[in-house]
């Protein structure tokens, strides 16, 4: 479940235009009490918007819907239970040969998807706000 929630959160960032900004931070009042131009955008930090705070936190709300595009494979060999993709992003066919999909897996998947999401939100925003390497076993085998 984590890993399909590290997944869709990753595919979503990529998602986002590079060149999109948001504005970070706010006008303070000087130390002499005089108080920076607002309309002077360079005083305002701008960072890119796909890894901010903001699209983050709208993302974790809303990710484990995708959780219904999910269905439950298990390892012929090692019989370790996954959970897969059962409809691409892009519209392309997929093989889904040994995929369990029912309302149950995709209930249970949400469920869990939230869970990871309340209670490990500060850590997925903390990686996932730098492009960090192996995010998913990061937080999904060391954190959680």
């Amino acid at each position: 479940a984590c890993r399909a929630l590290v997944d869709e959160l990753e595919w979503e960032i990529a998602q986002v235009d590079p060149r999109k900004t948001i504005q970070m931070g706010s006008f303070r009042i000087n130390p002499d009490g005089s108080q920076p131009d607002p309309t002077d955008l360079s005083l305002v930090p701008q960072v890119p918007y796909a890894r901010s705070e903001a699209h983050l936190t709208e993302l974790l709300e809303r990710v484990c819907e995708k959780m219904k595009e999910y269905g439950e494979k298990v390892d012929p060999s090692t019989h370790r239970k996954s959970y897969v993709r059962v409809i691409s992003h892009d519209g392309t066919k997929m093989d889904l040969s040994g995929v369990k999909i029912d309302g149950d897996v995709a209930s249970s998947l949400k469920f869990a998807c939230e869970s990871i999401a309340e209670e490990y939100e500060d850590e997925l925003i903390e990686f996932l706000s730098h492009e960090a390497d192996n995010v998913k076993d990061r937080l999904c085998s060391k954190r959680t």
